[in-house]
């Protein structure tokens, strides 16, 4: 994750505190990597401790995470939060494969039920630290910028949960007179089989592109008013993003804004099954800009089980793990 936003670091229980709040979500059997670059936080990374049984497989992520690290920062603080079992191994592997690219390693601290120790020898934490989130400005200054993280990582896929019940219901029956309404816009009267299929449609018609577009203008619009669209409206969005000019202006145009993320949150719960790799995978490219790599990779995570080849998806998590900026992306995708 690349950091989007600046918070004020002065010591090991800011350090502490501020990772929940750098990730989006509290973590658990995790090491995180906090890549500096004088002295400002420029990137976090986040990867699953290796089990006890099996301390090898992490050498792989840990020299591809210290590559991607390294593109960031002149110096990178580690923090694991599990036992000192599946801490320690973890720690001394990424730090070895830093260490070895010269980053250097200032801070290596281990988090678990609420105290937090030093593992670089330093002196005063041996015995494990009992840190008070309350007693550091880190909290008021991330709610001051408007972030707030979730319990766990599962509370992000939660976001995403489709809907169940009436809701499902009444989006079933709206995607299905949506579908019919594309078929004949593409067809002309002809025989709408691939269509109503949920295949993506190819040379459509100039006025679905156009249509499509207004669709997704007025969606973004009404996000910024803070609307919520109705079951007709999202059931025409989700078929008309299966148009690949409609989709790719989706999200040449998305620009990461808290609007945009919350209209295609909304979108990808309520579309149905068949149509949710297109809202889902606009969802990550949304956190992707605004620096959230965890929601992006859910949403990716979501597009791929909607529709295992969907390639924009696959670009988009080839760019997640070769570390590429979000501006980066936005420069390659707007020139010409």
């Amino acid at each position: 994750m690349v950091a989007p936003r600046t918070l004020r670091l002065t010591s090991r229980d800011d350090i502490v505190v501020a990772v929940p709040y750098l990730l989006g979500f509290h973590p658990t059997d995790s090491l995180v990597g906090i890549a500096l670059d004088d002295r400002r936080i420029q990137f976090v990374a986040r990867l699953d401790l290796p089990e006890p049984s099996a301390p090898d497989d992490f050498a792989p992520p840990a020299a591809h995470t210290a590559t991607l690290l390294a593109r960031y920062a002149s110096a990178v603080i580690l923090v694991g939060y599990g036992p000192a079992d599946r801490v320690a191994p973890a720690t001394a592997a990424l730090t070895t494969e830093l260490q070895r690219i010269d980053v250097g390693v200032p801070e290596v601290l281990r988090v678990d039920d609420g105290r937090y120790w030093c593992l670089c020898g330093a002196p005063g934490c041996a015995d494990g630290v009992t840190y008070d989130p309350s007693g550091s400005s880190v909290p008021a200054e991330a709610v001051y910028l408007g972030i707030a993280p979730l319990p766990d990582r599962a509370a992000l896929q939660d976001l995403i949960t489709p809907v169940t019940g009436p809701a499902r219901t009444r989006m079933r029956a709206a995607t299905e007179t949506a579908l019919r309404r594309l078929a004949g816009m593409l067809t002309d009267g002809r025989e709408p089989t691939a269509a109503a299929n949920g295949q993506p449609p190819s040379s459509p018609p100039e006025q679905v592109v156009t249509d499509g577009v207004t669709a997704v203008r007025q969606a973004y619009e009404g996000a910024e008013r803070g609307e919520i669209l109705s079951d007709d409206d999202v059931a025409w969005l989700t078929a008309v993003l299966m148009v690949p000019e409609v989709r790719d202006h989706a999200w040449i145009t998305g620009d990461g804004s808290d609007a945009q993320r919350r209209l295609w949150t909304d979108v990808t719960r309520r579309a149905t099954p068949g149509l949710s790799a297109a809202p889902a995978c606009l969802l990550a490219i949304t956190a992707y800009l605004d620096g959230d790599g965890a929601m992006a990779r859910i949403g990716i995570g979501r597009a791929l089980d909607a529709d295992p080849d969907y390639r924009l998806a696959h670009l988009l998590a080839q760019a997640l793990q070769a570390g590429v900026p979000p501006h980066v992306w936005q420069a390659a995708i707007t020139t010409d």
